[in-house]
């Protein structure tokens, strides 16, 4: 195959044009209210979440971001206290802990499906560790029954950072809904994305569930009364009402992301690259799809040559950041980590990604690696 065609490493715009008439009818109803923060739409569309995930509460919030702090808030963790994390992640997921005046305490990965090592968890606990936050990279869950059981031995919450990670399964649950609070995030290249800004916080405990809900809305219990130190965190409901249109056929568009997915498996198998790994009893979503390679320079040159989009999800481990130099600490204690960022390359995939794009996209890493 041969063709000069660029190809993007995603595209709203196909998407766009689906979802567009619907969403402008939703907004035109909503102007007719005059209700665009919190009401009824946002209402809606937190209780059509709950039951699709299977949760007491979904709370929606302004990003993915203020999820995180809110939940950690929420728990009462600040200053003087640490949460684990993953070495290897979205810079973000590390700093909704430093927001918080927590200390991030890094773990490392495994290295066979890029999440937080649940057997390098216990070795990171002492009496100040008041969290565990693992990430559900890339679309595939961390292993979160044992990082669950490991957190009620030691009677320490676990936030699950579910923001890549919407409709995947583990162990017939889905991510967000097996551990203390799940935080998502509606980013437009997320799963289930806004076209704008936009996140939610699940959990089934009540009392949880009404200190967020003070928290995303400046603390108000009533006209001019805050009991709270809160934030403005609220989802706008022109935000809402596209949510729930695309909640109605999130299944369908998962399901296409495994499609180009198994795509990319039957072309680039006998290739010397380490394509993702799924684990029995999790399930993948693909909101990135993430290859490894020694010879990644070669690939993403050939790539840049034949104008085809793809990311490096990321670059460097976190402990590597300058803001996190102060920590003293060293790529010899995150070895899985700093072998991850040395060789990740992440490729086109999206649910309106024509077949032909995968299909031009594994020749030229074949060529490239030939």
């Amino acid at each position: 195959m041969t063709t000069s065609e660029p190809i993007p490493y995603f595209d709203l715009t196909r998407q766009y044009a689906h979802y567009q008439a619907d969403w402008f009818k939703e907004i035109e109803h909503l102007g007719r209210t005059g209700n665009f923060i919190l009401g009824n739409a946002v209402a809606e569309l937190e209780t059509k979440l709950a039951d699709y995930l299977g949760v007491k509460h979904a709370i929606t919030v302004a990003n993915g971001t203020d999820a995180l702090v809110i939940a950690l808030r929420a728990l009462g963790i600040g200053r003087g206290d640490a949460v684990i994390v993953p070495d290897f992640t979205f810079y973000a997921s590390v700093e909704a802990v430093s927001l918080v005046g927590a200390e991030p305490r890094f773990v490392d990965i495994e290295l066979d499906d890029f999440n937080i090592s649940s057997g390098k968890i216990q070795a990171a606990i002492d009496e100040r560790v008041k969290a565990i936050m693992p990430v559900h990279l890339f679309g595939l869950p961390a292993n979160i029954n044992e990082i669950c059981t490991i957190g009620e031995q030691h009677s320490i919450p676990v936030i699950e950072d579910a923001a890549q990670a919407f409709g995947s399964l583990i162990n017939g649950k889905y991510s967000g809904a097996v551990g203390t609070i799940g935080c998502f995030s509606f980013y437009p290249t997320k799963i289930i994305g806004a076209y704008g800004d936009g996140g939610m916080i699940t959990t089934d405990r009540d009392d949880l569930a009404a200190t967020i809900k003070l928290l995303r809305n400046h603390g108000t219990t009533g006209p001019n009364r805050h009991d709270l130190i809160g934030c403005n965190s609220r989802l706008d409901a022109v935000q809402a009402v596209l949510l729930g249109l695309k909640l109605k056929s999130v299944n369908e568009m998962i399901e296409r992301r495994r499609q180009l997915a198994a795509r990319y498996f039957q072309n680039l198998t006998d290739c010397d690259i380490v394509l993702p790994t799924v684990p029995t009893r999790r399930s993948h979503v693909y909101n990135i799809f993430t290859i490894r390679s020694s010879h990644r320079d070669r690939i993403t040159s050939a790539l840049i040559a034949n104008r085809i989009g793809h990311q490096i999800y990321y670059p460097m481990p976190i402990h590597k950041q300058a803001a996190y130099q102060h920590l003293g600490l060293t790529d010899a204690e995150y070895p899985a980590s700093v072998q991850a960022s040395r060789e990740v390359v992440s490729l086109p995939l999206y649910p309106n990604m024509p077949d032909s794009h995968v299909d031009r996209v594994c020749e030229v890493i074949r060529g490239a690696l030939d």
